[in-house]
């Protein structure tokens, strides 16, 4: 079941990868249907997650760091998509302004960041290969939607969006401690 999950995570990604590209190029914006299809491409590889764990309490130093991880990635989370104060921008269907405050003067993409961290965090607390396999697959996917999003947001923004990128790191950092 796992192995079939995971199979499936490739063509549902790159399908969803596909289509947003193409959304935005063509429409400027993404429709429900690409907006559902990036859901899609964040969830399958979970069930990955989800079928592979025992779900226990924190016992082993591991589990418990595994817990602050994943407690403060969906800190990251949550606290970018406050400072994005839209649900539109949020849904990744609206980019009226870029945003500059809060977790995004240290990243550009803070909330996959935060995202990854959560994910991270659940598989520290019941490390197996199947979880490395599902962090493989969400690094990737996130990594390849950062940059069709980038790609969008250049055309938005324009030499705004090129001096950010210039002086944000993609993923995260601090002067000289980039990732």
């Amino acid at each position: 079941m796992l192995t079939l999950i995971l199979v499936m995570s490739l063509p549902v990604s790159t399908t969803a990868l596909l289509y947003a590209r193409w959304e935005y190029r063509k429409r400027g914006r993404l429709t429900l249907l690409g907006l559902l299809l990036i859901c899609a491409m964040l969830t399958v590889p979970n069930f990955v997650l989800g079928y592979s764990m025992k779900y226990e309490m924190p016992d082993t130093l591991l589990d418990y760091i595994g817990v602050i991880v994943g407690v403060a990635g969906l800190a990251l989370c949550l606290i970018s998509m406050i400072c994005f104060s839209s649900a539109l921008k949020i849904l990744c269907l609206d980019a009226d302004k870029l945003t500059l405050s809060g977790p995004y003067r240290w990243s550009r993409n803070p909330q996959y960041v935060g995202w990854f961290l959560f994910e991270l965090g659940f598989a520290l607390n019941d490390w197996s290969w199947w979880s490395l396999a599902a962090l493989l697959v969400i690094a990737t996917s996130l990594y390849l939607l950062v940059l069709v999003e980038e790609e969008h947001l250049r055309g938005v923004f324009g030499e705004q969006y090129v001096e950010f990128c210039r002086k944000i790191p993609r993923l995260a950092g601090w002067g000289c401690l980039r990732i």
